[in-house]
């Protein structure tokens, strides 16, 4: 089996995992190819510095509100997974920019991204899809058993979920990818000297394991995520708007100390939580779907591989579904302080104390 993942997207640059490629004259130019890449790669960086600043944000916030509800757990963790994207994120696009890999480096960027960036990112990503699966049934549940959900998911209970969803995606991908994929050195004529460089363990066991690992990926880390979220999301929606639509119809009914009750209280919070997964679902959904369709269609057609005739376009809409990936792990600093209340107000408070302080000091 001919590797093709996520990973594998390397320049032109890769002496190793390049000598293969057919070349097509329908093809993206090599010019425009490099141009795309490029340009591509400043927009994660600029995406990523505003994805660290928010999900580092959203951390301190979370634990100064406490952590006593599971939600808030599992924001965190989320923050996490996705602060791990970012950095993985950031050295990928590092590796695609000429003014670094056109330095003086003891290594081929183009290689080495394989593992430390491409293999890494594709890890934390999937558990990102997976959390956000996680979050989005755990609301589902407290919308739709609102009286039953205390006693399936409690806070002990989601940290063991959490961490299982960790190992169950980083201990397979990551043993996998750094098997069949291996640090190596060459000569290079162009510089005379020694780089080091990442190639293909030929074997047979290299090349079941990657079938293995592809199909793994793309069912059980990429659809079944995606289902689960989407289905889901449709359920909260139909029962947040069924539950609107009948106690509007029982407002005119009800007291206005009724209204004020600890049950209506309660309700009004969980609608606004159950609002904020389903913006985060709903930027999960748009924008990992690229990348899911994109293995969808590499699966389907060997031309769409990075060692086939569409190469160049298969890097590019690698490269695309990188900055998608990497944009649903920065934009939940948004839909936080947007949609959620409590967290705006602690936001506010944080920040005027901080000039508050700022302000004595001067």
């Amino acid at each position: 089996m001919t590797p093709f993942s996520a990973e594998d997207e390397t320049t032109d640059q890769s002496t190793t995992l390049s000598d293969r490629t057919v070349l097509s004259n329908y093809d993206i130019p090599s010019r425009v190819f490099f141009i795309l890449m490029e340009n591509i790669s400043y927009g994660m960086i600029v995406v990523a510095f505003f994805g660290m600043t928010g999900n580092i944000f959203i951390i301190i916030t979370y634990v100064k509100m406490g952590l006593s509800e599971s939600i808030n757990i599992s924001y965190c963790a989320l923050c996490v997974s996705d602060i791990l994207c970012v950095i993985a994120f950031t050295w990928n696009a590092i590796c695609f920019i000429p003014a670094f890999t056109y330095l003086d480096l003891p290594f081929i960027p183009g290689e080495v991204v394989i593992l430390t960036g491409g293999g890494v990112s594709d890890i934390f990503s999937k558990t990102t899809a997976w959390i956000t699966a996680f979050i989005s049934l755990e609301r589902c549940l407290c919308v739709v058993f609102p009286l039953k959900v205390k006693d399936i998911v409690r806070p002990r209970r989601t940290v063991l979920i959490v961490v299982t969803i960790f190992a169950l995606t980083i201990l397979p991908l990551a043993s996998i990818t750094f098997y069949i994929y291996v640090f190596n050195s060459k000569f290079d004529t162009k510089r005379n000297r020694t780089l080091i460089g990442v190639r293909y363990r030929k074997s047979s066991l290299a090349d079941a394991l990657y079938g293995v690992n592809f199909i793994y990926k793309v069912v059980f880390m990429n659809s079944i995520p995606l289902v689960i979220v989407f289905v889901c999301s449709l359920s909260m929606a139909v029962h947040l708007n069924r539950s609107a639509a009948w106690r509007l119809q029982q407002s005119g009914s009800l007291s206005l100390e009724t209204q004020d009750s600890k049950a209506m209280r309660k309700y009004l919070k969980d609608t606004r939580v159950a609002k904020t997964v389903l913006a985060i679902a709903t930027c999960f959904l748009v924008l990992e779907s690229v990348g899911t369709l994109k293995l969808l269609v590499t699966a389907a057609w060997q031309e769409f591989r990075p060692m086939g005739a569409y190469n160049k376009s298969f890097k590019v809409i690698s490269r695309l579904a990188f900055l998608f990936s990497l944009t649903n792990s920065s934009v939940n600093f948004i839909i936080y302080y947007n949609m959620g209340s409590k967290f705006r107000n602690t936001v506010k408070r944080m920040l005027f104390l901080d000039a508050q302080q700022s302000s004595h000091k001067t």
